[in-house]
């Protein structure tokens, strides 16, 4: 994923280095949820379209301290989170199928977690970070003819 924060890229350590992801930061989690109040019995919509924040877990790096900062100064967030999968040409490359954009966003929290190291289940699991964000407008787009959607809670109906 692609992060800026008051117009500054926030540069990761992706391990992948191919199609582009140099500087990026590398998710091993993602997670976006959107809801409307809906009437039990009939399903008719009884309030406006709500949104969780946006959770992402990554391993700490380089980007870690950015994001602390942004999150301590409430700074501007805006996002791209690039999905990957294996090509179907069956070669062993990846390709990017999908894409979710956020813009006017805020970090809402950062959790820090660092595996049980004695545990020989968890030793070797890097220390990683749970990062929310919460945004006013969000785009996705499925990249195999560019269908796309794009909501604003500012446009809530």
């Amino acid at each position: 994923m692609s992060l800026k924060s008051n117009g500054t890229d926030i540069v990761g350590e992706s391990s992948q280095t191919s199609m582009g992801r140099e500087d990026t930061i590398e998710c091993v989690y993602f997670s976006d949820s959107v809801r409307t109040a809906r009437e039990k019995g009939s399903g008719v919509a009884t309030g406006r379209r709500t949104y969780e924040p946006i959770v992402f877990r990554k391993r700490i790096d380089k980007s870690s301290p950015l994001l602390a900062k942004a999150l301590c100064n409430n700074e501007n967030i805006e996002g791209t989170f690039r999905f990957y999968r294996p090509s179907p040409a069956g070669d062993g490359t990846t390709e990017q199928f999908f894409t979710v954009e956020i813009t006017a966003g805020r970090l809402a929290h950062i959790k820090r977690v660092s595996p049980d190291a004695i545990d020989p289940a968890s030793s070797e699991e890097p220390p990683t970070e749970e990062v929310g964000i919460v945004f006013h407008t969000i785009t996705w787009t499925y990249e195999d003819g560019g269908v796309m959607h794009t909501d604003s809670w500012r446009e809530s109906a």
